[in-house]
């Protein structure tokens, strides 16, 4: 399996890719999506008009680190009213495995999976695999779902090919998520998480994945549900 990642970038905005994601995802197909969320009020395609060439000369010199980093890497550039809408559409209608918050990374040696919201632990079991490779990386599995049992994660992660001499479990703290998973992304990284399903509280405090990242110093990885569905309005693409 290879894996395919999203990879949002506000290139007008200069947010860049720290050197590490490059060669950490050069297993990977990364789709670099570079995107603006235009203001109200204002067209689009005027946006695009506008910014469109500085921003594609920019998602290209990303595109060209990745692909001279071994990854297969394309590009698409968005202008949108709804960034957050459209980065999921996009991720639904690409199938991509994983959306990445690009985080600050040097080397990744140590990756820290927290397993948390009934996340499906096969389709993470398998991004792993796929973005570990046959490399010489830490794996710590960190449990935060009660309902899951170490050796059904064990069992997955043999399944998808990753030998359990290469993978630590780890028993997470009762307690805010959030604030479990932020104490131990310390000591890792990069952090690969499955996407929660909805509650309640994840609607009024933010989305889990965007608060952990906020929260974690490397790239924060989130494994796609597969029912995930999303709808979007008012964007235009290159």
């Amino acid at each position: 399996m290879t894996a395919t990642v999203l990879l949002p970038l506000r290139v007008l905005e200069d947010e860049s890719v720290a050197a590490g994601l490059f060669e950490f995802l050069s297993p990977t197909e990364v789709i670099v999506l570079g995107y603006y969320e235009v203001p109200d009020q204002t067209p689009p395609d005027a946006a695009r008009e506008q910014f469109g060439e500085r921003a594609q000369k920019k998602l290209d010199e990303v595109r060209e680190a990745f692909e001279d980093a071994g990854a297969t890497a394309e590009t698409r550039m968005v202008f949108t009213g709804e960034a957050e809408q459209t980065i999921g559409r996009i991720a639904h209608d690409e199938e991509v495995d994983a959306v990445v918050h690009p985080g600050a990374a040097m080397d990744v040696d140590r990756l820290l999976v927290p397993l948390v919201g009934k996340a499906d632990v096969n389709r993470v079991a398998e991004f792993v695999a796929a973005l570990v490779a046959d490399r010489d990386i830490e794996v710590t599995v960190f449990g935060l779902d009660e309902t899951l049992e170490a050796s059904d994660v064990q069992a997955a992660l043999d399944a998808a090919g990753l030998s359990s001499e290469r993978v630590t479990t780890e028993t997470g703290p009762e307690g805010n998520p959030v604030e479990a998973i932020a104490a131990a992304a310390v000591d890792y990284d990069a952090i690969v998480m499955g996407e929660p399903q909805p509650t309640l509280s994840e609607w009024v405090f933010g989305e889990l994945e965007d608060r952990v990242a906020t929260e974690a110093l490397g790239p924060v990885f989130v494994v796609r549900a597969v029912e995930e569905s999303e709808t979007d309005s008012g964007e235009t693409a290159e």
